[in-house]
């Protein structure tokens, strides 16, 4: 379960959507494509998958967006990395050559060790660490993840 960029940019959207649900705020994926520096139509991609994972739930119209489909406590950083690098939509790695079957043993054994750290980690932990970061630098509520 090593994280890929992919993970990484759908943490960096679910720590912007923690960090704006305390205020009952809706993100735009412009916008979380913005904070997290993030392309415009992967981050659409990446909150598709995120969407399809039961991670965040779009809302239609004016004041549409995405939201946190239940609260960053309950979200577990294994889950978020398993789903988007490894389960999610279109992930199955059917390379059966003797490097195909090597390296996907290496990654195998990668990914369990950091399984292992994912899994003690929830969303809430990392945006209140975020949180504390951004207050250190003097920063409240402009933020660049």
């Amino acid at each position: 379960m090593a994280a890929t960029r992919t993970s990484d940019y759908a943490v960096r959207a679910l720590v912007a959507l923690a960090l704006e649900g305390e205020s009952g705020g809706v993100k735009r994926a412009a916008a979380l494509a913005q904070i997290s520096g993030t392309p415009g139509k992967f981050m659409e991609q990446v909150l598709r998958w995120l969407r399809q994972g039961g991670f965040v739930v779009s809302r239609r119209g004016s004041g549409g967006g995405y939201e946190l489909a239940r609260p960053p406590e309950k979200i577990r950083m294994s889950e978020v990395v398993a789903w988007v690098d490894g389960e999610g939509p279109g992930r199955a790695d059917g390379r059966t050559d003797a490097v195909g079957e090597v390296w996907g043993k290496l990654r195998k054994d990668a990914a369990s060790a950091a399984s292992k750290v994912f899994a003690e980690e929830t969303l809430a932990r990392l945006a209140e660490r975020v949180r504390a970061k951004m207050a250190a630098k003097g920063r409240t509520t402009e933020y660049q993840i």
